[in-house]
């Protein structure tokens, strides 16, 4: 496997749980203030934000076949 699926899997599983989990003013920060990045993997596509280093899940949807 390429080790490039497995940090985009950890950034996926890190923030999603830093989205629900944490505390929603920083995920209201990041959600407005976060730098922004869009990832596919595996026919998932991921909208990411980042806050101070940590990673937020913000949207993940099923890629068109």
């Amino acid at each position: 496997m390429d080790p490039r699926d497995l940090a985009l899997g950890a950034i996926a599983l890190v923030g999603d749980h830093n989205w629900r989990r944490g505390p929603k003013w920083r995920a209201a920060l990041a959600f407005l203030f976060g730098r922004w990045q869009r990832h596919e993997h595996l026919g998932m596509r991921l909208l990411v934000s980042w806050w101070r280093g940590q990673p937020y899940l913000i949207a993940i949807r099923e890629v068109a076949p």
